[in-house]
């Protein structure tokens, strides 16, 4: 009888979206990409994507050329020579290689911004997991309350019946009205526990979420597939990772420039003077690197950021590592409590208040009996929503572990 009670339950739930026309269903497919799109978060990181994009393309730029102009033959003193205008263009040239250390650095940091959104995408999409399955477990709350007031109506009913018999008290048909009314209290409470996870799942995805919304049930049970050993071989591929490994390449680039720093650039000119028209001038010039200090700084500062991004990179490592097999640990446990659930504890309540119920009317069981096996039955299907919520979560935090 209970198990009828269930199934059509949620099968009312599941047609609920055909039943009533006006209500919405936000699966968790259309969250994650409204909360991709709208996340301010990520839109501030396109944004410096943008930015550093632009700064590659200023940074591959050849220096603006100049225009020299210079007159010879300034009257000054009692005799004045015959005086000349030129006119020149000039560009410097950096010495070779240093554009290309400083283009690859630009070149990896943009990377490591790219591998970096990659991260922010996945802990947003994370956290609307989580929030999402929070819904959808206050809503399975909600469904469950139901299906509990209609037992309790049904015991309700027997009671009565009983009571206008004479084979029991009044105290059975109290009971069973006390009962109800806490249990709509807590229905209550769960229906302001509901609303305040659409508010958190709507901050999350950037976007309003009308009450009137409800999302699909999302806490059916599936195993992770994955042993951990396969996790921590795809660590390497985390994009957190990825991102650190671009910061190094990037010291590195910088560490390498640094070092050429010293090295003399080049100054190109191409002067027409006014007088000799045919007497086109050529001129090459060198800048003089003659304070070593300043070379030597910049040398100390890129090998000093150098190595801050490699123990930066060997330090993430260790952390993922570190909490991927935490998080596969809760994954698991989780899964045995999930386990225990659907093989034994589920069944048996489900039998025992079957059995109650149908002892009640003919009295082979007492009331008060009746109702220790309906509190437990009741406090089994919670805790049974509570472990799938508990699965859920520890399942999106396995996919982001240390990349926050």
């Amino acid at each position: 009888m209970v198990k009828c009670f269930v199934r059509l339950l949620l099968i009312l739930s599941a047609l609920r979206g055909l039943l009533y026309p006006g209500v919405k269903i936000l699966t968790l497919e259309e969250a994650t990409t409204m909360a991709l799109r709208h996340n301010p978060d990520i839109l501030l990181a396109e944004k410096s994507l943008e930015a550093i994009r632009a700064k590659k393309l200023e940074i591959r730029a050849w220096p603006d050329p100049g225009l020299v102009f210079s007159q010879e033959g300034l009257a000054i003193g009692p005799r004045a020579g015959e005086q000349e205008v030129t006119l020149g263009v000039e560009q410097v040239v950096e010495f070779p290689g240093k554009r290309a250390l400083r283009t690859q650095a630009v070149t990896s940091e943009e990377e490591a911004l790219v591998a970096e959104l990659e991260s922010l995408k996945l802990i947003v999409t994370a956290d609307v997991k989580k929030a999402y399955f929070r819904v959808a477990h206050t809503r399975m709350v909600m469904v469950r309350m139901e299906e509990i007031l209609d037992i309790l109506k049904q015991y309700q009913e027997m009671a009565s019946v009983r009571f206008q018999a004479g084979q029991v008290s009044s105290l059975d048909v109290l009971r069973g009205r006390l009962e109800s009314a806490r249990v709509r209290a807590e229905l209550i409470e769960a229906r302001r526990q509901y609303r305040e996870n659409l508010a958190a799942l709507s901050l999350i995805i950037g976007q309003p979420i009308d009450e009137s919304e409800t999302v699909t049930s999302g806490l059916d049970f599936e195993p992770l597939e994955k042993d951990l050993p396969m996790l921590r071989r795809e660590v390497e591929t985390r994009p957190s990772l990825r991102a650190a490994s671009f910061r190094l390449e990037q010291s590195g680039s910088s560490l390498r420039l640094a070092q050429k720093s010293w090295l003399p650039d080049l100054a190109f000119a191409l002067y027409y003077p006014s007088l000799r028209t045919s007497g086109w001038g050529f001129s090459i010039g060198v800048s003089i690197p003659l304070w070593r200090d300043r070379w030597k700084g910049q040398v100390a500062q890129a090998e000093a950021s150098r190595d801050a991004a490699a123990a930066t990179l060997e330090a993430r490592r260790r952390r993922i590592l570190t909490l991927v097999d935490a998080a596969y640990a809760d994954v698991r446990a989780a899964e045995e409590r999930l386990a225990l659930f659907e093989k034994t504890l589920l069944r048996e309540v489900e039998t025992m208040l079957e059995i109650g119920i149908s002892q009640y009317p003919y009295g082979q069981i007492d009331s008060l009996n009746l109702f220790d096996v309906y509190r437990l039955y009741k406090t089994t299907r919670m805790e049974h929503l509570d472990a799938l919520l508990a699965h859920k979560i520890a399942l999106a935090e396995l996919e982001i572990a240390g990349e926050r």
